[in-house]
């Protein structure tokens, strides 16, 4: 009992019990949780914030639209804005981010959740209508 608790040590560098006469045991066998340690984003002001915009997020049919004319925000087209990545010059429309330079945009443009924000923006928006005759209203 307790002349067995004087002979035992602890190391808190590889977290085994030893006693004076027998083999290591563990104290613990979970691993210590990692750190998220991610480097800064090249995409600071991210998601949501768009040109001439408040930094709400910008809804699906505002991308939608935005789809529609992707010549009004090719770089050169955009106004310069110190506050945004790369001058608020490079800007992906569908996930309605701003990057640094177009050799991020181009990284960016071949992720997979561009792809699906891509894919999801192409689609045509709910409407209105829609909502109210799924819930069985009549539409006339």
């Amino acid at each position: 009992g307790s002349s067995r608790a004087l002979r035992c040590r602890y190391s808190f560098v590889t977290g085994f019990i030893g006693t004076a006469g027998g083999s290591p045991m563990v104290l613990h066998s979970r691993k210590k949780k990692k750190q998220n340690k991610k480097t800064k984003s090249s995409c600071v002001f991210g998601k949501g914030h768009y040109p001439g915009g408040s930094g709400r997020f910008r809804d699906q049919d505002q991308v939608h639209d935005d789809m529609k004319m992707p010549d009004l925000f090719k770089p050169g087209k955009l106004p310069m804005d110190e506050d945004l990545p790369g001058m608020g010059q490079f800007y992906c429309i569908a996930c309605a981010r701003f990057f640094k330079d177009a050799e991020v945009l181009k990284g960016h443009e071949r992720s997979k959740l561009h792809k699906k924000k891509l894919k999801k923006a192409k689609e045509e928006p709910h409407t209105q209508r829609d909502a109210e005759a799924a819930i069985g209203l009549s539409t006339e």
